[in-house]
């Protein structure tokens, strides 16, 4: 393929993700402005957030089967039509449950683009060409990550909030066009039966479970009022995992979980991000509601945190290779958690400077956790297993990730009540009671890497680690 072509693939591929990746970030700066404008609590707004990345989280293991049967090329094409179009849908949304339900569409489209754009480039470069073609792609992934709160806040002050989904169309209109003349033309695959009642199970599993957590922070709403839908998604769960073990292709593989190593690494995905995996929802709010600055000094304050992510690139994978999985995980949850400790000294008479360092620490404390956390995955499995062990750990790292957003909504509710005897203040006390319970949540998931051997991960240290997990959709893998 001509070297013209293959450019044209990564820039249709980064565009692409570029756009999922900005609106994810995007939307955080925005939400007190479109709360008000859809007269609900900010709170109340994380649904819109959930939503679209459980649709990430329930759609991304069966893109690959699609991708097989109909071909890569119109599926891609198809999806980018569909983010694109409910990215217009979303910004006229004059109610909240519109906005979930075009949100929800949107990640459908989101996570066949996420995917399929990592498919068309592995099957577009030769091997020795793919570290570098996903390196380019990783950083302008980071750079969405600096430039989401930042739009949407300039989006927000000098436009209207409808905006941060607007901009999407233009872009989407191009890259459906530059995926039309440069993606190849791959013929659909043989593929087995899709495991469409597995899918069903699994998926309609994550979407009780993560829909039952988010209303647990609505203030009228009683844990015992919402228990048998926690108990009807457990279940679903375990009849999920018992049918996997009988049928040659499940949607996701479980057997890969007796692996010790990839265990480790999902569950410590899953229970480290109930700690810090909210904070780009509660920072928003704690700058915008608790301090009253506006959505564009927001996310100047928010953008820091994308250049401690591009620092940790440079330094982490060093320091991993010199530390080993266990201590380096070990160490680096436990910093984390004191991080999470020092949001606490925000207040009204906090300078500006002091929230944007935080912000920047955070950033390369995130960024060398996920590096750590999702090469771990793949440092026991065989080259055959891989494909299914992306698609569990891109699942695994959107779902902790709503729940991140679902755990510091609770917190917010709860201690509002608490402090004020209302839901609805959100004083820079409640976020201090909040990020005081996260940092003990993140301090209690480094338990989960204690179970890692010294040895652990040995033969993924000795090469260079982005060729490995280059495919994780983290911007800092």
């Amino acid at each position: 393929m001509p070297p013209s072509t293959k450019s044209l693939t990564i820039f249709t591929v980064s565009l692409a993700l570029f756009m999922d990746v900005l609106d994810s970030n995007i939307i955080n700066t925005a939400i007190p402005a479109i709360s008000r404008s859809l007269q609900v609590n900010p709170v109340d707004l994380k649904i819109a957030l959930i939503s679209y990345l459980l649709s990430l989280a329930i759609f991304i293991p069966i893109s690959g089967w699609t991708a097989d049967k109909y071909g890569a090329k119109p599926v891609f094409i198809s999806a980018l039509g569909l983010f694109t179009f409910t990215s217009f849908w979303c910004g006229y949304a004059h109610t909240l449950l519109e906005l979930v339900i075009a949100r929800s569409i949107q990640g459908i489209g989101g996570a066949f683009m996420i995917s399929l754009g990592r498919l068309m480039i592995a099957r577009t470069f030769q091997k020795h060409e793919l570290v570098e073609a996903m390196n380019a792609v990783i950083i302008v992934v980071a750079v969405a990550v600096m430039l989401g709160p930042l739009v949407g806040g300039v989006i927000t002050d000098h436009l209207s909030w409808p905006w941060i989904f607007w901009v999407n169309v233009p872009a989407g209109l191009i890259a459906m066009l530059l995926a039309a003349w440069s993606f190849k033309d791959l013929a659909p695959r043989k593929t087995h039966p899709l495991d469409f009642w597995g899918f069903i199970l699994f998926g309609g599993s994550l979407a009780v479970f993560c829909l039952s957590l988010s209303e647990l922070s609505e203030s009228q709403v009683k844990f015992a009022a919402i228990l048998p839908q926690f108990a009807v998604s457990a279940l679903m769960m375990l009849v999920y995992f018992m049918r996997a073990k009988h049928i040659p292709f499940p949607v996701v593989k479980t057997a890969l979980f007796r692996n010790r190593t990839f265990q480790v690494s999902v569950l410590g995905n899953l229970c480290a991000r109930l700690g810090f995996g909210g904070m780009p929802f509660l920072l928003p709010l704690l700058q915008q509601v608790g301090l009253g600055h506006s959505a564009q000094l927001s996310g100047l304050l928010l953008a820091p945190m994308a250049f401690g992510i591009i620092f940790s690139k440079l330094l982490a994978s060093r320091i991993l290779r010199h530390l080993g999985y266990k201590r380096y995980l070990l160490i680096n949850t436990v910093l984390m958690g004191f991080v999470l400790l020092l949001f606490q000294s925000i207040d009204s008479q906090t300078p500006l400077y002091q929230i944007a360092c935080l912000t920047f620490i955070f950033g390369i404390f995130t960024a060398a956790q996920y590096t750590g956390m999702n090469s771990l995955a793949f440092a026991e499995l065989h080259e055959d297993e891989l494909s299914a062990s992306t698609s569990i750990t891109s699942t695994c790292q959107t779902l902790a990730q709503s729940l991140g957003v679902a755990v510091g909504a609770i917190l917010l509710r709860y201690f509002s009540s608490q402090v004020h005897q209302q839901p609805l203040m959100l004083s820079p006390r409640v976020f201090h009671h909040t990020f005081l319970v996260m940092s003990l949540l993140t301090f209690c998931s480094s338990l989960i890497f204690i179970r890692l051997k010294p040895g652990d991960g040995k033969q993924m240290l000795l090469v260079n680690l982005s060729s490995r997990h280059a495919s994780s959709r983290d911007p800092a893998p």
